[in-house]
């Protein structure tokens, strides 16, 4: 997928499997939810550069591994991602979403995913946090505090046998999850 194509989705959500495709193709060794909650982390804490100094460094570890044009692949396939992922969160329309397998997914993928992309998030928010100018207090302090314990979450048995159930407590995380993030996003990097 090339730049307008994945800039052609904006509106609407991302495909999740065929970006993590396209990302496995070009060699990501991070799986998806993790790495968008990482790009999300870093782009919201606000900290100027940090951004390019998160690209630098990961394709500079990646290209000791993998050799220098297996590096390019990933570069493309991130800057587009990190555009995407830019452009949701700036969106007047609140477009941002998580990258997450869809509804339709086993709660087996969905629940780890989410926990997943909490954790990147955090990771994310960590990586620039030297930059940044102030630490999370209040209600971000709160969210901050509540995606620590969702990166946690498993599914239990109860949760297994009632399938209804879990699915509803599951759409109210993502819900929470992505609202938080636009939260989180106007609080730290659209603060004057």
């Amino acid at each position: 997928m090339n730049a307008a194509g994945l800039a052609s989705v904006i509106p609407s959500a991302i495909e999740f499997d065929a970006l993590r495709a396209e990302l496995a193709k070009a060699g990501s060794l991070l799986a998806l939810p993790e790495l968008h909650g990482n790009i999300s982390g870093v782009l919201c804490s606000g900290a100027e550069g940090a951004m390019q100094r998160w690209l630098e460094e990961c394709l500079a570890e990646y290209a000791e591994h993998r050799g220098p044009k297996r590096s390019n692949d990933l570069r493309r396939a991130l800057q587009e991602l990190v555009l995407v992922t830019q452009q949701m969160l700036v969106s007047s329309e609140l477009a941002f979403e998580p990258l997450l397998p869809d509804e339709d997914s086993p709660l087996d993928e969905q629940v780890p995913a989410l926990a997943l992309w909490c954790h990147g998030f955090l990771s994310g928010l960590g990586f620039a946090a030297g930059q940044a100018a102030d630490l999370p207090d209040g209600e971000l302090a709160e969210i901050l505090e509540d995606f620590a314990e969702i990166s946690r979450a498993g599914l239990t048995a109860d949760d297994r046998e009632d399938r209804d159930q879990a699915d509803f407590a599951l759409a109210e995380l993502k819900e929470y999850v992505r609202v938080s993030v636009q939260i989180v996003f106007e609080e730290l990097s659209l603060k004057p």
